[in-house]
């Protein structure tokens, strides 16, 4: 044997190094195919999502639907036909005079005080601006806590309950029981 290789077999070489590039382009052009039919259903399914929470965000509230059902009714009354002596029972829920809506946001009970104060506060400020019934705050609050926070509020009214003591009803007494649990006694 030849330590060269002869003409016919070089080309012999280049044609089956042809034949595998070749066979490597058919099988990238089958592998995009697939990729781009896997994107177009992944698409589909993306705008069929966002139509689906599009609907879901117009979609009136359960106080929108009661007043959209009362001025669609001809025989719903209004104040101008109600008998004197009758008032008209006002609906639970009143919007604010601005008709928007702000959020008491989250508390995971991380034990830093600056950010414990600074969630306190705000929602010190919420509460000014929506003038809740101070039971009413209690239970906004707790569905604001996470993780820890909720734990120990959970463990809270457990003990509570267990040793027969009242359950906390103000948004004070809560205050009070957040900063003892979050706030260090030395930190002013």
């Amino acid at each position: 044997m030849s330590a060269s290789l002869s003409i016919e077999e070089k080309l012999d070489a280049v044609l089956k190094g042809n034949h595998d590039i070749s066979v490597s382009i058919q099988e990238l052009k089958s592998s995009n195919k697939q990729l781009k039919a896997q994107n177009e259903y992944l698409r589909k399914e993306l705008g069929t999502f966002l139509k689906l929470k599009q609907k879901i965000n117009k979609e009136p509230t359960r106080f929108d639907a009661r007043e959209e059902a009362e001025a669609s009714n001809p025989m719903s009354s209004s104040s101008e036909d109600e008998p004197p002596g009758r008032t008209r029972m006002k609906p639970r829920f009143q919007a604010n005079s601005n008709d928007f809506r702000v959020e008491i946001p989250e508390f995971e009970g991380k034990l830093d005080p600056d950010e414990f104060l600074g969630w306190m506060h705000i929602v010190e400020r919420v509460f000014a601006y929506e003038d809740n019934l101070d039971d009413k705050k209690v239970k906004l609050v707790v569905l604001r806590l996470r993780k820890y926070a909720s734990l120990w509020w959970t463990n809270l009214c457990a003990k509570r309950l267990s040793c027969r003591e009242n359950k906390i009803r103000t948004w004070e007494k809560m205050k009070a029981k957040l900063k003892s649990q979050f706030l260090p006694p030395s930190y002013v």
